[in-house]
C-alpha cells in the first residue's frame, strides 16, 4: 500500500501479515495473539484461568480471563500485571480489591 487511495480501498477488510514480518517491539510491549492463551497467575501461586479476549477500552487495555469462577477482568496495568513471560505462557497477577 502506498498511497492513501490504496489505504482507503482496503477500508474495513482485515489485513493481515506473517509473523515474521512483525515489527519488533520495546521491552514490555505485547502483540494481541502473544498474550491471548497465557495461563494467569496471582504473585501467591493461585492459578486464576486462561486470557481469552483483550478489550480496548481507550484508557488501558482489559484482559479478559476465563477462570473457575466466571470471568475475571485485569486492566493492563503496571500495578495489576506484574510479569509477563511468553516462553512460559504465563502471566503473573497482583489482584487489586474488587476485581474478584
Amino acid at each position: 500500500v502506498n498511497t492513501r487511495n490504496d489505504a482507503e480501498a482496503l477500508h474495513g477488510q482485515w489485513i493481515s501479515i506473517e509473523r515474521q514480518d512483525q515489527p519488533p517491539l520495546t521491552e514490555d510491549e505485547y502483540y494481541s495473539n502473544q498474550i491471548i492463551g497465557l495461563q494467569v497467575e496471582t504473585v501467591d501461586g493461585v492459578a486464576l484461568g486462561t486470557v481469552i479476549e483483550i478489550l480496548k477500552t481507550g484508557a488501558n487495555d482489559v484482559y479478559v480471563v476465563n477462570s473457575d469462577r466466571g470471568e475475571i477482568l485485569l486492566p493492563a496495568q503496571a500495578e495489576v500485571i506484574r510479569s509477563i513471560d511468553i516462553e512460559q505462557g504465563i502471566m503473573i497477577v497482583k489482584l487489586l480489591e474488587g476485581l474478584m
